[in-house]
């Protein structure tokens, strides 16, 4: 049966994940201790060495041992331990292990079931949002949990990401990371038959509702008292950080929403013009017209460092994802120093196919341009000089 199997909830973070933990938390068979960032750790491990029959348990152990979080509440610079934050001992992850087959998922077995056992439940789930990064080794490991997606306004979650110490620092940033975090785990929840999403918006508005289906799909009745988080909102909140306080508190439908009072058109723009296909797929309204398309040259890594650049793009009903898989680019846009490069060939070629791209597009009756910063052009070389001669009367200043 489904309701055997442990649940695991993701989502890009502050889209509501510890809301829903609560909320599962609350029902009579289980329970959701705090964030464990254990295939995020394990990503980073010799995994046969841990589950190696000839050093099991004790690398396993130490492997369990190790696992710590920075400390966000201005305490202290102490980091905190998964053992603190679970409330077990390094001698009892041992005499769990012992009673074990060799395996990841009694490692994480150690510290959620002994959780779970004290709660008085039967079932356990587990949340931890940068689990989006690791769904298919999570899939490999548990093939029969149910994992959940929970969804909020990419807007939301970009001005909540302002708001905490370990968040963004540019809405720009907050949006390229929400961006990257649906690429990388939107092809799962489209294919995985076990997966479920479900949107942040319409779980505070109707949370009933929603529960209710998402208790059908884990195989579970629902419980009214999934409805009060006062309680459990303090288990997942073991650090008790005051970001997440709202979760103990009774659900307030005007958490939705937030951006559109609060965000400037400016800014609304350019995620509009950034992810605008995102957000229509995802049910959220764009508020803007952007009749043209512009593509990207050149693969960039920190585009949010042109935010201001790519902004006054939008302004310009530029968006930069297509309406329909035949559309053709109104514009070619060129971002930061290409050259930026380490190798000779692949500078040699960037710059080629520059100079290929501008002499195409004004052939096409194509629009070109090229968005970089004041600092960029005080970069020197032959390269970099063909490249301003070739650019400069496109440029826009970031």
């Amino acid at each position: 049966m489904n309701n055997r199997h442990p649940v695991f909830i993701t989502g890009v973070q502050r889209s509501g994940t510890t809301l829903l933990s609560a909320m599962l938390a609350a029902h009579s068979r289980m329970s959701c201790g705090p964030e464990t960032h254990f295939f995020q750790r394990l990503a980073g491990e010799n995994i046969d060495q841990l589950i190696d029959p000839k050093g099991w348990p004790e690398k396993g152990k130490n492997f369990i041992c190790s696992i710590s979080y920075s400390n966000f509440t201005g305490q202290s610079n102490r980091r905190i331990s998964i053992l603190e934050k679970y409330q077990v001992t390094e001698q009892q992850i041992d005499e769990f292990l012992r009673q074990q087959e060799p395996s990841i998922s009694s490692l994480l077995k150690s510290v959620v079931e002994p959780y779970m056992q004290r709660q008085g439940k039967s079932r356990w789930v587990e949340k931890t949002p940068d689990h989006l990064l690791y769904l298919k080794i999570i899939r490999t490991t548990f093939p029969n949990s149910p994992i959940i997606r929970i969804l909020r306004d990419p807007r939301d979650v970009a001005l909540s990401l302002l708001k905490v110490p370990w968040g963004a620092k540019t809405f720009f940033e907050a949006i390229e990371y929400w961006k990257l975090m649906d690429e990388k785990s939107r092809e799962f929840f489209e294919k995985d038959e076990n997966s479920y999403t479900l949107r942040y918006e319409d779980l505070i508005d109707n949370p009933e509702r929603e529960l209710r289906k998402l208790c059908t799909f884990i195989g579970e009745d629902f419980e009214y008292a999934m409805l009060d988080t006062s309680s459990t909102g303090k288990q997942v909140n073991s650090q008790n950080v005051p970001w997440k306080k709202k979760v103990e508190q009774p659900i307030d439908k005007n958490r939705a929403g937030g951006w559109k009072h609060e965000l400037s058109r400016e800014l609304n723009q350019y995620t509009e013009a950034m992810i605008g296909d995102r957000l229509l797929c995802y049910g959220y309204p764009l508020l803007e017209n952007f009749p043209h398309y512009g593509m990207f040259i050149l693969s960039q890594q920190a585009l949010h460092k042109y935010g201001n650049g790519v902004s006054k793009i939008a302004a310009q009903g530029i968006r930069v994802w297509k309406k329909n898989p035949q559309e053709t680019p109104y514009a070619k846009l060129i971002v930061g120093n290409p050259l930026n490069k380490k190798g000779l060939f692949d500078r040699i070629r960037a710059i080629s196919a520059i100079i290929l791209t501008v002499f195409q597009s004004l052939w096409k009756g194509e629009k070109i341009f090229w968005i970089s910063e004041s600092e960029e052009l005080k970069t020197r070389g032959f390269g970099f000089s063909l490249l301003k001669l070739v650019l400069n009367s496109y440029r826009i200043g970031n």
